[in-house]
């Protein structure tokens, strides 16, 4: 059984390691940022009073940065921070990393912080102040760490995908070689125009699609499923515990998956692979480096457009997630089983969608990625427009009732399904050879550079009117903008020629440092 276990291991090392690697930052991922916001919640309503003192039913004010804030308002600001310092810190990443010889050692130092972090939580169960804000500083680092690594990880991808395609024979010359490089970029882009009859035939495109995305999708799944495993295990704490150390349940079992991850951390290192470094004659002028991702990416049409049009979705879907997550607490009010509950549908609902796209797509695709990434930026709108309708107090509907939430999680999640890995397949095939973590690192710093903005100014309307509604009108008009830009993108030539354009020039400064 173990010798299969290894030869199956064996047979794509990568692939697998990086799946592991994935499924182990599921664990404290999904576990941490369920059980600690939950926790912050529990101990607000309890530390905290309403604006006449009186113990907190509808709304909480609670101590927060020398004053009293809505607690709502509290975790929008912890947000804010998060992607405030994990943009900060996103950009010297994104600037030095690809320089670095051994990458893999990096995301296994970020990994054992994120198994770190989780190791105290068991021990900030104490409904008290000094608890409360311990657990508040650790979620703006855990916030912090989550941007990185997501940046790091995904660096795998387009070094994995260039692996994919067919290596040209050994005894074509270096120019004849590139050549036949250039000419495959150009099927590609009348692939990507509808201009070609019968794009089955041509099969290096496709076969380096299939691959992103088969790595992008089984790594998300990875992330999933560690994250089922985790909520099943604070269930069945939570039932069989009695009194506290049941509704403590999560708490725990965050500790322990914290000393988990950091052990599982060796594994995932020895199996990941090595991703070639940039060349590194721009050290001399180190402070350059810090821009020179935002100049590259003013020249290439093609990934601006990208690249924007995704930030501004996963920017306003971390909003929209936040202020339905809130929702949810202050509509529903569960306790820990039914907040377990709740979080596990959305892993469950993850699961499916994401195995039903990786099946559909990968065995009979019924159109290219392209139109994917429209529908998934589409289906997403349905939620803040779901919510809007709650803003009526006569209307018992919109975010009031339960099985609402569980309704807008399977869209959320089915947008997110299919968005994620297909934005990171089309971006991958863009990137060059040397800067994966400059373009991944690039737009994590994009998305905490403009992130913040949301929550700052969500944050002051919510401690004035207790509404956690209002900022869904904000969410549904930046989410039209994606579609509108994924379509100009899509379907205007300029864009195509760009991509061509780029691809071709990254492949001859590929071949000129062979």
């Amino acid at each position: 059984m173990t010798i299969s276990l290894v030869a199956l291991w064996k047979q794509d090392t990568a692939l697998n390691s990086y799946i592991f690697c994935l499924f182990l930052i599921g664990l404290p991922f999904t576990i941490f940022a369920t059980y600690v916001i939950y926790q912050l919640q529990v101990v607000g309503y309890l530390i905290g009073t309403d604006a006449d003192g009186q113990p907190c039913i509808d709304y909480c004010l609670v101590p927060f940065g020398g004053q009293e804030l809505d607690l709502n308002s509290a975790i929008l600001y912890l947000n804010a921070m998060g992607f405030g310092l994990g943009g900060a810190c996103s950009v010297l990443i994104s600037a030095y990393a690809d320089f670095w010889k051994n990458k893999s050692v990096l995301v296994t130092l970020l990994i054992i912080c994120y198994g770190a972090i989780s190791v105290p939580v068991y021990w900030l169960k104490d409904i008290s102040l000094s608890a409360f804000n311990s657990l508040m500083a650790l979620y703006v680092v855990y916030a912090v760490i989550t941007y990185i690594l997501s940046a790091l990880l995904c660096m795998y991808i387009p070094h994995c995908m260039r692996a994919a395609k067919h290596k040209p024979p050994l005894n074509l010359s270096g120019t004849q070689q590139t050549l036949n490089k250039i000419t495959m970029l150009s099927i590609e882009v009348k692939i990507a125009n509808n201009e070609l009859e019968d794009e089955t035939k041509i099969v290096k495109p496709i076969t380096h699609r299939k691959y992103g995305l088969k790595m992008s999708i089984l790594g998300g799944i990875g992330t999933t499923v560690g994250g089922i495993l985790a909520l099943v295990l604070v269930i069945i704490l939570s039932q069989t515990l009695s009194g506290e150390s049941g509704q403590t349940a999560g708490l725990l079992i965050t500790t322990v998956f914290g000393f988990v991850t950091i052990l599982g951390s060796v594994i995932a290192y020895l199996g990941l692979p090595v991703v070639s470094a940039k060349e590194s004659q721009n050290w001399k002028v180190w402070w350059l480096e810090l821009f020179t991702p935002f100049r590259d990416l003013l020249h290439r049409k093609n990934m601006l457009v990208l690249l924007l049009s995704y930030t501004i979705y996963t920017d306003t879907v971390f909003a929209l997630n936040s202020v339905t997550a809130q929702l949810y607490f202050t509509e529903i009010k569960p306790d820990t089983l039914e907040y377990s509950l709740y979080a596990m549908s959305g892993n469950i609902f993850i699961f499916i969608c994401s195995s039903a796209f990786y099946v559909l797509q990968i065995w009979r695709p019924p159109f290219k990625l392209e139109y994917w990434l429209v529908l998934g930026y589409a289906l997403i709108l349905v939620v803040p427009i779901w919510g809007c309708i709650g803003l009526g107090d006569n209307i018992n509907f919109g975010f009031k009732k339960r099985w609402e939430f569980y309704v807008q999680s399977l869209i959320f999640n089915l947008s997110g399904s299919i968005v994620n890995p297909t934005f990171r397949v089309l971006f991958s095939e863009l990137v060059p050879k040397g800067s994966e973590i400059e373009w991944f690192g690039l737009q994590v710093v994009l998305s905490c550079a403009t992130a913040w903005v949301s929550y700052i100014t969500n944050a002051p309307l919510q401690n004035a009117t207790h509404q956690l509604r209002f900022p869904l009108v904000l969410c549904l008009i930046f989410l039209i903008v994606p579609i509108v830009l994924e379509v100009i993108r899509s379907t205007v030539t300029l864009f195509a020629r760009d991509k061509l354009l780029w691809q071709e020039h990254d492949v001859i400064a590929s071949s000129a440092h062979v």
